[in-house]
């Protein structure tokens, strides 16, 4: 199949977003009041652990949604290849062209290339990381130590991150700002890192909820087509 449209579609409704649970807090601040039909549909976040299960839950809430919606649009994005495989719907669908939430959090592909070029080994943290125990010291806790006992959990984790050399706390405007920073701080001591931390950028989060739905930002999908890895392979700048 060739590389999917470059073409500005028009954003139409009832719009069903369906979104990693990661990016809810910051999707529903910035959808507020709005008076269009917007319809979000969020999956368990931290599946891109489990990437192989991904597929087949998006494709079932792409088949639900298409039997109502106008428009279908995926908050992912390649995630450990996770939405490799999922087709198209008769109403086409709308895919960002971010490999992770990053760029999502961050505003653009070009900020997200721009930050990886000049600070790899970067591990970023948002409130929906913290806030749902899935950054570093959540799942220590919550997830190895019962499994594994605290000496070969520590163990584990540190070596899961030892190619990482700083956090990175993304400021999104949502939860409390304060106390996200002080367990972004918790994490980076824990596991001597650096901490940095940057503000979000949330146009990106805003053409997902709003548009415009260009090919800068977005694979545009006809009927009948399936996402390919290769078209993130030849979008990383």
């Amino acid at each position: 199949m060739p590389f999917p449209s470059d073409t500005i579609v028009e954003s139409r409704t009832p719009r069903a977003i369906i979104a990693c649970s990661v990016l809810q807090p910051e999707l529903e601040r910035l959808r507020g009041g709005s008076n269009e039909d917007l319809h979000l549909i969020y999956l368990e976040q931290s599946m891109h652990r489990t990437p192989h299960l991904l597929p087949e839950m998006l494709q079932e809430e792409v088949d639900r949604a298409a039997e109502w919606a106008g428009q279908i649009v995926l908050g992912y994005g390649l995630c450990c290849n996770g939405i490799v495989g999922v087709t198209s719907p008769r109403q086409g669908l709308i895919v960002t062209k971010a490999h992770d939430c990053v760029a999502l959090f961050l505003g653009s592909l070009a900020e997200y290339n721009r930050m990886s070029r000049n600070h790899p080994g970067t591990y970023y943290l948002t409130q929906g990381w913290m806030d749902n125990d899935k950054d570093p010291l959540g799942i220590l806790e919550k997830e190895y130590v019962p499994k594994l006992g605290r000496e070969t959990a520590e163990w584990g984790a540190r070596e899961e991150l030892k190619h990482y050399t700083r956090f990175v706390f993304i400021d999104t405007g949502t939860g409390d700002r304060e106390a996200l920073q002080a367990r972004a701080r918790e994490n980076a001591e824990f596991f001597h890192k650096e901490l940095g931390e940057v503000k979000a950028d949330h146009r990106y989060l805003e053409k997902i909820l709003f548009g415009p739905y260009d090919g800068e930002s977005f694979y545009i999908l006809g009927p009948g087509e399936q996402i390919e890895q290769r078209w993130f392979l030849r979008d990383i700048a």
